[in-house]
């Protein structure tokens, strides 16, 4: 199962060159995460953060830049699971620009559960893992 959510393309994420400059990928990419576990997992990630003092900062990523984005676009962002490890995970996006439909972006990115007091890798907690999970690629 894939989680899905939109975003609009703002006036200032636009370069000189009138196109969505390439590091707000990234962002759009961490707003989606955000999302995903607002609206599919059930707590916000500023709670998860703040309040159970478990965070997943990113460690690798790799990504491709297809198409680009402008001004008034909007921005469709696909995230599935490819892996649940001991204490990291890995997820695909995939950014589609819209009204046309067309993949625009799309990044594989992997993270790491730590305890954000000492900033140590953590194992991920079984209900966590148990919900990821269930967004994992067929």
């Amino acid at each position: 199962m894939k989680f899905t959510t939109e975003l609009p393309v703002r006036f200032g994420e636009i370069d000189q060159a009138g196109v969505v400059y390439y590091p707000r990928f990234f962002h759009y990419f961490h707003q989606a995460f955000e999302e995903w576990f607002r609206q599919a997992l059930g707590v916000s990630y500023p709670d998860l953060v703040l309040n159970e003092g478990i965070g997943f900062p990113t460690v690798r990523i790799e990504s491709e830049f297809l198409r680009p984005l402008r001004y008034g676009d909007r921005a469709r962002v696909h995230i599935e699971v490819m892996d649940v490890g001991r204490a990291s995970l890995t997820l695909r996006y995939e950014l589609v620009r819209l009204p046309d439909e067309v993949l625009s972006a799309r990044a594989t990115i992997k993270t790491v559960a730590i305890k954000n007091a000492t900033f140590s890798s953590v194992s991920i907690p079984d209900a966590w893992r148990e919900r990821f999970e269930k967004f994992r690629s067929a």
